[in-house]
């Protein structure tokens, strides 16, 4: 008799909540089947990683899984923009409401009835948006480029700075702040965020600049000092800094800074990503490859991204739908749907290429002309 048959029904029962018996049907002289360890059921680990430790290196990897075509992509857009209360412009573009009747997928953010005073009930009150709402879908996949226009002072990166709950913004004054249907109540690595202003550690490389929000998760991601190395390497070399990652921010212009903040914010591949007028400070040509670039890059991530942008131009050509401000208090007045074809966005044609088209500048004085329409509204 093995030590197996030894013990009583009841200890085996209770064992089997930890351990599995292999069923056995055993003959004498016969060897015991082995005894198999139940694997217990996995932890769904915190977003956006489906798992901890050394396997997570797959999931912040470009050869983790195929990306569907750009043209798919295209494709699921153009049936997410299939709205009631919309029409479409002789340019192609797409006016609608803020809210119109579209529920095919989840939202990824949403915002109900949101306002944010500051500084309420002191002579220094100030409404920086008043009952804004709109709700972007969760496009499987793909993810959306909505650009936020408007006149300074409207409450653009406020509504950025609610979604990101930046401690020293707070949660709105009134209204519901929504990420993936649950209420946001702090900053959090599926959330990233790249500033208008250069924002590199000075005292780091470059290779640790964009380690280091790795190196900030390390306890929670369980990632070694060779993973973190190897994906910091690898965002460095998909923003073209190869050769550049032991080089000091001051010892970098003003376009690879830039590309620095880049690299660090998607080495973590968070689902959401804002960026605050983050090609502002650059000169034209550098700002014409920077579009280039994180378009590129998007289409890898995969995520949705908020961008601020002065230059309509810019958000014509960056963003999947516009969404524009009223002056302050800022409430939003519509948003316009932009199909690639409508602008002559082609795939292989560089943004020059594409804003020197016809089609691009006709659009872009049909976006002009509303925002002079909206910037009149009191």
């Amino acid at each position: 008799m093995s030590m197996f048959d030894k013990i009583p029904g009841w200890l085996k029962s209770f064992i089997g909540l930890f351990i599995k018996f292999e069923t056995r049907n055993e003959e004498p002289g016969k060897k015991p089947a082995a005894i198999a360890i139940a694997k217990p059921a996995a932890k769904q680990a915190a977003f956006p990683f489906p798992e901890t430790g050394e396997k997570n290196q797959s999931r912040l990897s470009s050869e983790a899984k195929p990306s569907i075509s750009i043209t798919a992509k295209n494709e699921l857009k153009a049936e997410s923009r299939k709205l009631e209360q919309s029409f479409t412009s002789p340019c192609g573009l797409i006016h609608a409401p803020p809210i119109a009747e579209k529920r095919r997928y989840q939202p990824i953010v949403s915002f109900k009835n949101v306002t944010k005073i500051f500084n309420k009930g002191t002579e220094n009150e100030f409404v920086a948006i008043e009952n804004v709402s709109f709700e972007i879908e969760d496009l499987p996949d793909v993810g959306e480029f909505i650009a936020l226009v408007g006149p300074s002072g409207c409450g653009k990166s406020t509504v950025l700075n609610l979604i990101q709950a930046f401690q020293e913004v707070g949660p709105p004054t009134h209204g519901e702040i929504l990420v993936r249907n649950k209420p946001v109540k702090g900053p959090g690595r599926d959330r990233g965020m790249i500033f208008q202003k250069y924002s590199s550690f000075p005292h780091l490389t470059v290779l640790d600049n964009v380690k280091f929000g790795l190196e900030l998760n390390r306890e929670e991601l369980g990632f070694s000092d060779k993973t973190m190395n190897h994906l910091a390497m690898e965002m460095i070399k998909k923003v073209g800094l190869n050769g550049h990652e032991d080089k000091y921010p001051y010892q970098l212009s003003g376009g690879q800074q830039q590309r620095v903040a880049i690299a660090r914010t998607l080495v973590l591949k968070p689902r959401i990503i804002f960026m605050d007028e983050p090609f502002s400070a650059l000169d034209e040509p550098t700002r014409i490859e920077m579009q280039q670039l994180i378009t590129d890059l998007w289409h890898e991530v995969e995520a949705t991204v908020f961008i601020i942008t002065h230059s309509l131009a810019e958000a014509l050509y960056l963003s999947d739908r516009i969404f524009m401000f009223t002056p302050s208090p800022g409430r939003l007045n519509k948003q316009i749907f932009i199909p690639p074809e409508a602008i002559g966005k082609i795939p292989g044609h560089s943004p020059l290429e594409v804003q020197e088209s016809q089609p691009f500048k006709a659009a872009l004085k049909e976006i002009t002309d509303e925002f002079i329409k909206i910037g009149d509204i009191n």
